[in-house]
């Protein structure tokens, strides 16, 4: 950070040193030939300068940074990129503190990372990353400034993270399913693993394997979590010879678009289609009908990251990363009913 003050000159030294700038000099050229104790004065006013640029410096390049390093993520401010912004956004302009959108090329070189943080002004990061990007964990570790991960739990030591538990409440999600008489449940998720989307496959798998229905390859499809994903998803599992009765959506736009195609192809839900979704904030109440749905609270995630990572920004001798599970839910709403034919 100090490469970025410009260097103390002789003048200023001498004039916080109390001697003359030939003094400075000969003090800092050929030591041996001025006294002790103006060598010490020097030494001393040097040293108070490097403390203020420091001071300065922290002021001035305290921001928090917000980077994307996963691989289907990033500034695009849409969906779940949008809400972790705004909680990020909240915290740190109430604090007075800038926020700093970095966009560093998920295939680039992590050992890049230091200099690329330092060069954009930033003291502490909220990073959004996957399965496909964990190389940045070391590198995050060491670029100097403490990181908390968002949404995805690991177990690197110099790294914090803010999760959320979706496993519990989408295991949770189909066992409300089941109970209605569903056999046939397929399984629509993000085609890019991470966290979250590991947890909410192996809650599906668990509530199956608790019921002792064995899952189906068919059924369990990898997609893009926007909606030619959701669209793409639902003509497929109707085509099949034989189609599940019901889908849980582990995103909500896929859940929304799929809403739409059902409608589309006249397919009652939830008479003759039962579907459960997955939602960060609101989404599942902006449409009709309104879905049930895994509910997790992004804006409340981004929020504590923020505040955490603001103190961290202020205070004086490095304080622990959190390491921090928050709980998600399920809703049950107008998408889920009693099969007709559970098989």
């Amino acid at each position: 950070m100090n490469a970025s003050s410009p260097p103390a000159t002789v003048r200023e030294i001498a004039s916080l040193a109390g001697v003359s700038p030939a003094s400075v000099s000969r003090a800092l050229r050929n030591p041996d030939v001025v006294s002790t104790r103006t060598r010490q004065l020097v030494s001393e006013a040097m040293t108070q300068i490097q403390e203020s640029q420091q001071g300065a410096s922290q002021q001035t390049i305290g921001a928090l940074g917000c980077l994307f390093v996963n691989a289907t993520s990033g500034p695009r401010f849409s969906g779940f990129d949008a809400t972790i912004w705004a909680g990020l956004a909240r915290i740190a302009t109430g604090r007075g503190t800038n926020l700093v959108l970095l966009n560093l090329d998920h295939r680039s070189q992590p050992d890049s990372l230091g200099s690329f943080v330092e060069q954009c002004g930033v003291g502490a990061l909220a990073v959004r990353t996957d399965d496909h990007s964990p190389r940045f964990m070391d590198a995050l570790a060491e670029c100097g400034v403490p990181a908390v991960v968002l949404a995805h739990k690991h177990d690197h030591p110099g790294v914090g993270y803010i999760c959320v538990d979706s496993r519990t409440p989408s295991r949770e999600a189909v066992h409300h399913l089941i109970h209605l008489g569903h056999r046939r449940i397929a399984f629509c998720t993000n085609f890019v693993d991470d966290y979250d989307h590991t947890e909410r496959r192996l809650g599906y798998l668990d509530a199956l394997a608790e019921h002792g229905i064995e899952p189906r390859q068919d059924y369990m499809l990898s997609i893009p979590a926007d909606a030619k994903g959701g669209v793409s998803a639902i003509e497929r599992l109707i085509a099949l010879r034989e189609p599940p009765t019901a889908v849980y959506f582990a995103d909500p736009v896929p859940t929304i678009a799929a809403l739409r195609r059902l409608h589309e192809l006249r397919v009652r839900v939830p008479e003759d289609f039962a579907v459960v979704g997955f939602d960060d904030d609101q989404a599942r109440l902006l449409g009709t009908p309104v879905y049930t749905s895994v509910c997790q609270n992004v804006g409340q995630l981004a929020e504590l990251a923020s505040h955490k990572l603001c103190q961290a920004l202020l205070a004086r001798e490095p304080v622990p990363l959190p390491r921090i599970e928050l709980e998600s839910f399920l809703e049950i709403n107008d998408t889920t009913a009693a099969a007709r034919d559970s098989g």
